[in-house]
């Protein structure tokens, strides 16, 4: 393990947080501490290496929210094996649990979806996965024999949870490659039903007669709506697309962006500050 890596101490707002922590996730990050200070705190965000950590600090900048205080080099620590000695069970919905193999669900659990908690997105523990599986099991009776694509899938637990509901196949794409590892760690783990797939790429690579029943993307607005047209070229007439890793305040902007790209709303859900769509394609 290398001995040094980088932190960014954050002043944000306490009802900021869950929006920031999704970014840095996003952005690489490796741990976190958390001290409260009044109506705000100081998020203490750590990262590998420096061009991370310059890529991140870039990015929190154009938060108005968000006031840097210091990034600097510090003493490393083995977070993995902190954050394994405080990891839960997730529950995702209904029967569905997800947790590592040395970490067994409640006995109530009927589907155990087995995630290896080497990324802190995908592990079942934040709300947009919780939503995004929660509207796949809501949907289980067309999910079943359907084909699948979970864009930006990340530890592939989406795929894992369509796969639970017989889904026909699922294909899950991850554009960041540090992602391969735990990818085939936690197919190997989990014992498909249907065919489970994992791609590094984008959309962009599809052939032209791609098609899909379903389409899932748990992914910041900014990274997701890009791919809206693109989807809806590939996604079956009256196919369904579940979009979750959406604010609350983004929703009616969401809802805008996928009416243009050819979807209808179905039904929406939310959990605190997050918000998850489920549209109909209309071509």
């Amino acid at each position: 393990m290398q001995k040094q890596s980088y932190r960014i101490d954050l002043s944000i707002p306490q009802d900021h947080y869950e929006t920031v922590i999704a970014e840095c996730i996003m952005l690489g990050m490796a741990g976190n501490e958390e001290v409260p200070a009044g109506d705000r705190m100081v998020l203490k965000v750590y990262f590998a290496d420096q061009a991370s950590v310059e890529t991140a600090t870039a990015r929190l900048k154009t938060d108005s929210e968000v006031e840097i205080i210091t990034v600097e080099l510090v003493e490393n620590q083995d977070w993995l094996a902190k954050w394994r000695e405080s990891m839960e069970p997730a529950h995702l919905a209904e029967e569905f649990w997800v947790s590592p193999t040395w970490l067994p669900p409640p006995e109530s659990a009927k589907h155990w979806i087995k995630i290896e908690p080497k990324m802190a997105f995908g592990t079942g523990h934040h709300e947009t996965t919780r939503l995004a599986a929660a509207e796949i099991i809501a949907c289980r009776d067309t999910v079943k024999n359907s084909r699948i694509l979970d864009i930006g899938t990340g530890s592939g637990v989406l795929c894992f949870t369509a796969d639970a509901c017989g889904a026909a196949s699922c294909l899950g794409v991850e554009i960041d490659a540090q992602c391969c590892e735990n990818l085939a760690e936690n197919r190997r783990d989990n014992a498909a039903k249907g065919r489970v797939t994992f791609a590094i790429g984008s959309i962009d690579s599809f052939t032209k007669n791609a098609s899909f029943n379903f389409v899932v993307m748990n992914m910041l607005i900014t990274e997701s709506a890009p791919l809206l047209q693109g989807v809806s070229d590939f996604l079956l007439p009256g196919g369904t697309l579940i979009w979750s890793g959406i604010l609350g305040s983004e929703a009616d902007e969401a809802t805008e962006g996928a009416q243009a790209a050819g979807f209808a709303l179905v039904t929406d859900r939310r959990e605190n500050e997050w918000w998850c769509g489920r549209f109909e394609s209309k071509r």
